[in-house]
């Protein structure tokens, strides 16, 4: 899990830098425009000092500001579809490693490391039910009968691990992969949000 935080990390760092770099040379590209657009009429205006240039100057700085702000707009829109699409994939070859662990000979191994998890946190006792998808119920059964606790099927967890239900403590606590695959996607869209 350490090396896909690091790897999430890179990754997150190198889109954030891609994203503002073009970002940044599309909107130069519109103000360089926008301005010598304006030092244009400018110059006109300077040789014809009349009202009606004036009043042609000042709707043209406003039309103009309006298409730049226009290029603006759809220059974020393009950077943050694209992040989007990266941060999509991103998290689609993450799926794939998350369901990778749960399909190899390491996953017994780490729904052990929940339950010791668990117990440390609160003490695993018979008033315990441990929630599992139904492919670990096994698993989960034998885990459960070390401690004395039951086993069931959770339809809800998809990717693996499993949830700690203390019903007379009104403890839950939620090992899950899905639990957290949510929660860094969200907080990667959280810290990565781009203001441009």
């Amino acid at each position: 899990m350490a090396d896909l935080s690091a790897k999430l990390g890179i990754f997150e760092q190198h889109i954030n830098a891609a994203a503002e770099a073009d970002a940044r040379n599309m909107i130069a590209d519109a103000e360089k425009r926008a301005e010598a657009m304006i030092k244009e009429e400018l110059e006109r205006l300077e040789n014809d000092r009349g009202s009606v240039l004036g009043t042609k100057l000042s709707k043209y700085r406003a039309d103009e500001r309006k298409r730049v702000s226009e290029r603006r707009y759809a220059a974020d829109r393009k950077v943050l579809m694209h992040r989007n699409s990266l941060v999509a994939d991103l998290f689609g070859e993450i799926g794939k490693e998350l369901e990778a662990l749960a399909a190899s000979d390491k996953y017994e191994a780490h729904l052990n490391g929940c339950a010791e998890a668990a117990d440390r946190r609160e003490k695993i006792d018979g008033t315990v039910c441990i929630y599992c998808r139904k492919a670990d119920l096994a698993a989960a059964e034998k885990i459960a009968g070390r401690y004395g606790a039951k086993a069931a099927a959770d339809r809800n967890i998809v990717l693996g691990g499993l949830i700690f239900k203390y019903p007379e403590k009104g403890i839950y606590i939620d090992l899950t992969l899905d639990t957290a695959f949510e929660n860094e996607r969200s907080a990667f869209s959280a810290r990565s949000e781009m203001q441009l």
